[in-house]
């Protein structure tokens, strides 16, 4: 038995079924690992594919707003030459972005933009 028929589903006035966030989670997981298209699985489970696809949308967007958040390391820098292009620092960050240090002076700066990063709220 699936996790969507372990429990009796309500239904409101006019007959439409109400599921739990815990029941809406537990189907979209399943609907992932499937490899049904949507209206095939939708028919399966007893939801209908508009509801099954509205859910899927708001997923994804919840998924996009939530802030990721950054981890640092500790590294040390050590006082010497300036470091030339081909020896140079490339911090790469969860969205893609990236940071290369090519001297000792932009380490103060990239941490400072980090530190900011990682504090503040998402646009």
């Amino acid at each position: 038995m699936t996790a969507t028929h372990d429990t009796i589903l309500k239904a409101d006035r006019s007959g439409r079924l109400r599921f739990s966030p815990e029941q809406r989670l537990a189907l979209l997981q399943a609907y992932q690992t499937s490899g049904l298209s949507g209206p095939r699985f939708a028919a399966l489970h007893g939801v209908k594919y508009q509801t099954l696809a509205t859910w899927i949308q708001k997923s994804k967007q919840t998924a996009a707003l939530k802030p990721k958040r950054l981890s640092f390391i500790a590294a040390e820098v050590l006082p010497g030459p300036e470091l030339g292009h081909s020896n140079s620092l490339e911090v790469i960050l969860p969205g893609g972005g990236k940071i290369q240090i090519t001297g000792s002076a932009q380490v103060t700066l990239a941490a400072a933009l980090l530190r900011q990063l990682q504090s503040s709220s998402p646009c």
